[in-house]
């Protein structure tokens, strides 16, 4: 099997979902290849079905996608986030499963489940073909141009392209394994939230965790006293389930098999520690159980490719605008890099960073450049989502589902161009590409 494709997305996550739609509805013929038997990524297969999204810069045919999702019920947005810049919206995971699918396919893209990418064909610069392992054994896919939306940015990997993991000594942002609760009585739970109102300067829910990890880690309920416990959110205000990080997978290796597998195997001890733990010490838990953990790992941060720009903090924190802007997103010194250890400084690090609110506009906002989509030595690769080329405080923020979907857009529309132009990625008409963004709902 080996076929000639326009545009050809590695990675069926919400980032290539919306990639390979922006490439196909523009005329390319597209094809998106995911590893696993369905689309969606950590929002589906990971069994994070809440979407966060900036309240103000969300936009695009992902924006799209959420509003269809809320208006059929399929979805709703939690209003009392108490993080004022951005929302949280619970969907139901198989709902979005049957909407990525129709999205893609009504698109014209074409798609291939169960397939592995084990390797590229490169010459001059370019890669020439993926090499792809399936039931039938391995074939290759050639195309013109690739988006490498894997989040752990495997075909850059394999095209030799430069890249960092995790801080200075290559400790990630802690994975988590995400579970699926029933059987809670929720009006209950959040009745005892309210307990911890006033003490100490969090949020009633972190209030809670800080009083009751420590608690039940001396007690042998839990093994981990990770403070930065994430907590529980409904699904659905209709039902009594809930889905869980069920708490942070300190030292984690991410990139190789052995590591994931251990990291993996500990998470799912973890979510039955965090049963015990709910059950024991909040009321509404006494009847809740487990239903299902996720099947793939809550990662966070693996590699960061280093494409033609590296987008800093300080870009974020200072609001800049680029003359080759493909999306908004939220700007000032914040961000969500969640810690690396369990130690107590190490939390307080990533509080202060995520609750920093220093020099803060609320009507501002800094503005993503093209070149971070772009590979810095392969001219007909772009990158879509986690593994995009931004420094560790940056891609805190913009690895978050709701900025993966806009990155997706810009990356596919983007290949379209390209394919248009009759031109690399690099050398495109920047004005053309924003104007096709514009008009298809993205705001630049």
């Amino acid at each position: 099997m080996e076929q000639l494709y326009d545009v050809v997305v590695a990675g069926g996550g919400m980032a290539g979902v919306i990639a390979a739609v922006s490439a196909a509805r523009l005329g390319c013929r597209t094809l998106l290849i995911e590893k696993n038997a369905m689309l969606g990524g950590l929002g589906t297969s990971g069994l994070m079905t809440m979407v966060m999204t900036s309240r103000q810069w969300f936009s695009g045919f992902g924006k799209t996608l959420i509003d269809r999702l809320i208006a059929q019920g399929d979805a709703y947005i939690i209003d009392d986030y108490p993080v004022k810049d951005y929302q949280r919206i619970p969907f139901d995971g198989e709902a979005m499963k049957r909407a990525l699918d129709s999205l893609l396919l009504s698109s014209g893209a074409e798609l291939l489940l169960y397939s592995n990418i084990i390797g590229i064909d490169k010459e001059n610069g370019r890669i020439t073909a993926l090499r792809v392992s399936g039931g039938e054994g391995e074939f290759r896919i050639s195309a013109r141009l690739f988006i490498d939306s894997t989040g752990d940015g495997q075909l850059a990997y394999y095209a030799g392209e430069d890249f960092d993991v995790g801080d200075e000594s290559g400790n990630v942002q802690a994975p988590t394994m995400t579970a699926y609760y029933s059987g809670i009585d929720f009006e209950r739970y959040e009745a005892f939230l309210k307990t911890f109102e006033g003490k100490g300067e969090g949020i009633p829910k972190v209030n809670m965790i800080r009083e009751l990890v420590p608690k039940a880690v001396a007690d042998g309920t839990l093994s981990v006293c990770d403070l930065h416990h994430p907590g529980i959110f409904r699904i659905s205000p209709c039902f009594n389930v809930g889905v869980m990080n069920a708490g942070h997978i300190y030292g984690a290796e991410c990139v190789s098999p052995k590591g994931l597998t251990e990291a993996t195997v500990t998470g799912r001890k973890m979510a039955k520690e965090y049963l015990d733990f709910y059950r024991r010490y909040i009321p509404g838990f006494e009847h809740a159980y487990m239903t299902n953990t996720c099947s793939t790992l809550g990662l966070r941060e693996t590699r960061r490719i280093r494409g033609k720009y590296i987008t800093t903090f300080d870009d974020k924190a200072s609001y800049r605008k680029f003359e080759d802007a493909v999306m908004r997103y939220d700007g000032g010194a914040v961000s969500d890099v969640h810690a690396s250890s369990a130690s107590r400084e190490a939390y307080d690090a990533y509080y202060k960073l995520f609750t920093s609110r220093e020099g803060l506009r609320e009507y501002d906002w800094a503005e993503l450049p093209y070149r971070s989509l772009l590979a810095g030595r392969t001219e007909n690769l772009l990158l879509a989502g986690r593994c995009v080329s931004a420094d560790r405080k940056t891609q805190g923020q913009l690895r978050i589902m709701g900025y993966c979907l806009m990155m997706g857009q810009a990356a596919g529309t983007a290949a379209a161009v390209s394919t248009q132009d009759i031109a690399v990625p690099e050398k495109i008409n920047i004005h053309v590409l924003q104007n096709q963004l514009k008009k298809d709902g993205m705001v630049i």
